[in-house]
């Protein structure tokens, strides 16, 4: 009992815990682009209406602010039209967001107090949150990465991870029989692991698909990812080992769905 509970441990102390941030479903996202188209009116209503006569530089050229807002709604109504649970829209979702971060900058060069400032504010908060949905800070960086992993790849996913799980236990008892250098309490511990890995991965594919938070699920999949990787890269478990980069892919898509880095290195 004493050796089992070592070789847990030990198990354990294999990696660094890793935190899983909750992540905005689908659902979730597209009632924050709503909330932009919202929040876009407002601010076109409150500016001025010279203001909008002015010229904000674009990606095309020069055009006056009423245009260049008219070309920020269309953009919104992209987001809304392509965002589907197997299509996250991250390429729409960038170019509005460019195009934001460029009204910005026009904006905050007028006068403070400058009638719309607050309404605008208001919709930089949104913004703001919508940029975090998918990796990024508002104001975007000339440079910056706009992805999000929608509700249908994580799903996909885990669904992968947990199959692949129940097998690599099935692998890991093969290795394991023909591995004298690892002990009973040791082997009977890792084994055990990968059968609650393929459990904790359908429980967080079902927590997914049902639209419920689920970053305390992500979390116990990922920190288990990492012990099994650390057993599988430093024990002699040749067929899992040979099995272990298609499942360290799937956890990779996990792991970028809820804002963490992973390592298969």
């Amino acid at each position: 009992m004493k050796h089992a509970i070592l070789a847990v441990a030990a198990l354990g102390a294999m990696c660094v815990p890793v935190l899983a941030q909750e992540r905005l479903n689908d659902k979730d996202v597209k009632a924050l682009v709503s909330r932009v188209e919202t929040g876009r009116d407002k601010f076109d209503d409150a500016l001025d209406h010279d203001l909008k006569s002015k010229v904000i530089r674009g990606p095309n050229g020069e055009v006056d602010v009423e245009h260049f807002l008219n070309d920020f709604q269309q953009n919104i109504d992209k987001v809304e039209e392509r965002l589907k649970s197997d299509y996250a829209a991250s390429t729409e979702v960038a170019t509005l967001l460019r195009q934001a971060t460029i009204i910005e900058a026009f904006f905050h060069q007028q006068t403070p107090g400058t009638k719309g400032e607050s309404e605008w504010n208001r919709l930089a908060a949104d913004l703001s949150s919508l940029a975090t949905a998918y990796g990024a800070v508002f104001p975007l960086s000339e440079h910056a990465t706009v992805r999000r992993i929608g509700d249908g790849e994580v799903v996909e996913a885990a669904d992968k991870l947990s199959k692949s799980a129940s097998q690599l236990k099935k692998s890991l008892e093969a290795d394991l029989k023909t591995n004298t250098a690892v002990d009973k309490p040791t082997r009977d511990a890792i084994i055990q692991e990968a059968d609650d890995w393929s459990k904790e991965a359908k429980a967080l594919k079902d927590r997914v698909k049902d639209g419920k938070p689920s970053s305390a699920e992500a979390e116990k999949v990922l920190t288990r990812a990492g012990r099994m990787q650390s057993f599988v890269r430093n024990n002699a478990v040749p067929t899992a080992s040979g099995a272990w980069p298609e499942i360290g892919s799937h956890v990779q898509t996990v792991a970028s769905a809820y804002n963490k880095s992973w390592s298969t290195q």
